[in-house]
């Protein structure tokens, strides 16, 4: 059997391994900076607004939540990154909002 480490779309580690026949599987290696992410979890519905209509002080109050979750996150800087690479449109990320990581890319993008 052949053994391969890849990093999946996500940035996780995997490993593909070659069986008979050709066929493949992954495995998971919980390395990637995703696993370690303090929104894991039951708190995750507070990064993104509900299915329904959200009035400004609910949106305000989730998104200070989800904020405050950020910020003792191990992770935050890396997923701040991340959103800002993918240009992620929705959600918090890194502890800033759909708006806050939009006016960084027009800033990088201005230089």
């Amino acid at each position: 059997m052949l053994a391969k480490v890849v990093l999946s779309a996500w940035g996780a580690k995997a490993t593909l391994r070659e069986r008979k026949g050709g066929h493949v599987s992954a495995l998971r290696q919980e390395e990637g900076w995703q696993f370690r992410a303090g929104c894991r979890g039951p708190a995750a519905t507070v990064f993104f607004p509900p299915p329904r209509f959200e009035r400004k002080h609910e949106r305000l109050s989730r998104e200070a939540q989800a904020k405050a979750i950020c910020f003792e996150c191990p992770v935050q800087d890396e997923c701040l990154e991340y959103a800002l690479e993918i240009r992620e449109p929705h959600g918090i990320w890194g502890g800033l909002n759909e708006a806050e990581r939009k006016a960084i890319l027009a800033e990088r993008d201005d230089r």
